[in-house]
Parts: C-alpha cells; structure tokens; sequence
C-alpha cells in the first residue's frame, strides 16, 4: 500500500469514505472508484507540476495552509464551502480548469456517477491529497525552513453549504454539512518564505530536497519524467480500497 493512499484510508478515523459517501448521497462502492481515479490523476498531474519551480512554490504554500488538514482528518468540512475553495486552489496550481474537468470526466465515467457530482466531489479529494501532503511532510519541511512552528489559531465556524440536487449512481446529493473547525494555522508566513526561496533559487536553492521529499510519499519520480496519466497508481488506489 502506497503511503497517499494509506493516509487517505486511514483518515477520519478510517470512515472518510463512508462520510464522503454520506455527504454526497451516493453508496461507498461508488465512491471509491471514483476517489481511486481522482486521486491517481492527481497524483499524476503532482508530479508534473513539480518540474516547474512556479507550481512547486504554489504547492508548498498550499501545504502551509491549514485548512487542507482541517479537510483530511474532519468530516464537518467534507462539505464546506471553504473546502470547495481549497479544493480548486489545489486544483488551480496543479491542473487547470481544463485538466480538472477532464478529471471529473474520468471519475464519473469509472465510477457510474454524474459529472456534476464529481465536479463537487474533485476539489474535496485535492484539498483531502493536499492535507495528506501537509500530514506527512510538515515535520520534513519545517526543518528546512528552520526556526519553531507556531500553533494553530482559535477555532472559526465554517460555512454551511448547499450543493444542487442531481441523481447519479444510485443516490442524489444535496451536500450540506456545518459546524465548528479549527481556523487557519499561523505558519502560512513560513511556507510563503520557503515557496520564495524555491522562487528566487541560487546556491541555497531548496527545491530539489522539497521534491525529493514529496515524491517520497507521492511514491513518483518527484517530476523528473514526462507527465502522463498515472495509471499504474489509479489500478494500485483501486485495488487497495476494493473490499
């Protein structure tokens, strides 16, 4: 087992699946294919958007933010719209508009669903990849920024959230969720500098080590081949999330 994929497996207490199967009405078999093909071609376009030291600094500043942990480990904001937002931050550094609908395409073809689901659906999976990033690498990363991290900032309400109702692999989705979640942490201001650093280069340049250790737990080449479709981790996310 991939360790993405054992990150995402083991959160929320193991139940994410169920509890985003509960937010967007639809059965749990539907949507672990469709999280499966998400997150490989995820993965896939990671990887690419790694080469280029503008989408690296983009990426380490999302792993600064918060919220994609907030999204990983809490079933309150399966359904938030500052997930939603988060999500298509993700979504915008690593993709584009026009490779994220591709993407949503994929899923709801693989898993049986509506388009319009999964358009929802992606941006939750790339906030919940991200978050699974921030879990892993923080320690790795803080120690290359240097200096002692700052604790997270007092909690703030999320936003509830209605999504429209669409029928599509068994069940239709209404998609609100509300409650109370931790607020953005504090060390945004330290991956802003580091992602400055990737930037700027020069003799001091961190951008190979913050590859090196991303790719570790993508389990890739840390964007050092072609891009392409990550098949060979979509069939491996299938195989492991098949009960």
């Amino acid at each position: 087992m991939g360790r993405i994929q054992q990150l995402l497996d083991e959160a929320q207490d193991g139940q994410a699946f169920a509890n985003l199967a509960r937010a967007f009405h639809l059965p749990v078999e539907k949507v672990e294919p469709a999280v499966a093909v998400m997150a490989g071609d995820l993965i896939a376009r990671v990887e690419s958007s790694m080469a280029s030291k503008r989408s690296l600094a983009g990426l380490v500043e999302l792993l600064g933010k918060n919220i994609h942990l907030q999204v990983l480990d809490n079933p309150i904001m399966l359904g938030a719209t500052s997930t939603q937002v988060a999500g298509n931050k993700v979504l915008n550094v690593v993709a584009g508009r026009s490779e994220a609908a591709r993407m949503a395409t994929h899923a709801a073809t693989t898993a049986g669903i509506s388009e319009m689901i999964c358009e929802y659906l992606l941006p939750v999976v790339a906030s919940m990849l991200a978050g699974a990033l921030a879990k892993e690498n923080h320690a790795k990363l803080d120690a290359i920024i240097g200096g002692t991290p700052e604790g997270p900032a007092d909690g703030e309400a999320s936003e509830m959230l209605q999504l429209p109702r669409a029928s599509g692999g068994g069940g239709s989705f209404s998609g609100i969720t509300s409650g109370t979640v931790a607020g953005s942490g504090s060390n945004e201001s330290r991956y802003a500098e580091l992602a400055e650093k990737i930037r700027r280069g020069g003799a001091s340049d961190p951008a190979g080590e913050v590859r090196r250790i991303l790719a570790e737990t993508l389990g890739t080449s840390g964007g050092n081949e072609p891009p392409g479709t990550n098949s060979g981790a979509i069939r491996s996310l299938l195989a492991g999330w098949r009960r």
